[in-house]
């Protein structure tokens, strides 16, 4: 069967988009967003939740959780078939045992200078995470702590760069607060490392860092600045003051940024005034 010339005429395309557009406007496609919903996990004895799509099929929370099922109901091999499973492989050497099967190439430690094999596709820099956390920690900012959403925001500054969305939203979260600040100003020395705080507040003459959780590292850290600067004042905002402030403020901010769906089904509506930080 042909198809009519005519459903390729820039008339006929132009009605089908304005109908169409008219649909979505009227709300007739909205069961085609594609809005998470919460479900509940249905392999017995589990309660966690997840999130899914309505079309998404989906009724485990996890593949542990639709693999105990599966196999549950499919049962396990019998005793016969794991006797002859065993008798074929009684024997039989390793088939790669033994072999090096991605070629390793040489890379030189650059702070104690040994020279160590690894893989090329894991880009490894250092020869031990001792030798990471003892040259990452000499630098005023951690090039580890630039994986996160590092750059720009022209809302808030065309020039600083901001290492993290937690560093953007609290600078954001400052203005609307009307609070003066100022983004890494200084950078101390400590017994064994370097140490820059994320933001300065001038009128309360108070260092904040922002910090998704504290690790060994970060709390050592923490303990040499607060023993050899203790007349400077330096407050820790972690993940669950960053969550409460989230809450709160995301609804009033514009460009608040972000890092999950989940995070921001999390945020409520609750109406707080400036000046309430």
């Amino acid at each position: 069967m042909t198809r009519h010339s005519f459903y390729d005429s820039p008339a006929y395309k132009d009605k089908q988009a304005m109908l169409t557009k008219s649909g979505w406007q009227k709300g007739f496609y909205s069961h085609r967003v594609a809005v998470p919903e919460v479900r509940a996990c249905k392999r017995p004895g589990c309660d966690r939740m997840f999130e899914a799509v309505h079309y998404d099929p989906k009724v485990f929370c996890s593949r542990a959780c639709a693999v105990t099922v599966s196999n549950s109901e499919r049962g396990g091999l019998s005793i016969l078939t794991r006797r002859k499973i065993a008798i074929a492989v009684t024997g039989l050497p390793g088939f790669n045992k033994g072999k090096i099967l991605v070629p390793r190439v040489e890379g030189k430690c650059p702070k104690c200078g040994n020279v160590f094999l690894t893989q090329r596709w894991k880009n490894k820099q250092y020869c031990s995470a001792y030798c990471a956390i003892r040259d990452v920690g000499s630098r005023p900012t951690s090039p580890r702590a630039a994986r996160a959403k590092a750059g720009i925001r022209p809302d808030i500054d065309a020039e600083l760069y901001f290492f993290s969305r937690w560093e953007a939203n609290y600078a954001r979260l400052l203005n609307y607060q009307g609070v003066r600040w100022v983004f890494q100003p200084r950078t101390f020395q400590l017994e064994t490392q370097k140490y820059t705080p994320d933001f300065y507040l001038p009128d309360s003459d108070e260092y904040i860092e922002i910090k998704n959780f504290l690790s060994d590292y970060s709390k050592k850290r923490d303990e040499q600045f607060r023993k050899c600067f203790p007349d400077i004042k330096l407050r820790l905002v972690l993940k669950v003051d960053y969550l409460k402030l989230q809450a709160r403020f995301a609804p009033l901010i514009k460009g608040w940024e972000f890092g999950t769906m989940k995070d921001r089904m999390r945020v409520g509506t609750e109406v707080v005034k400036p000046g309430a930080l």
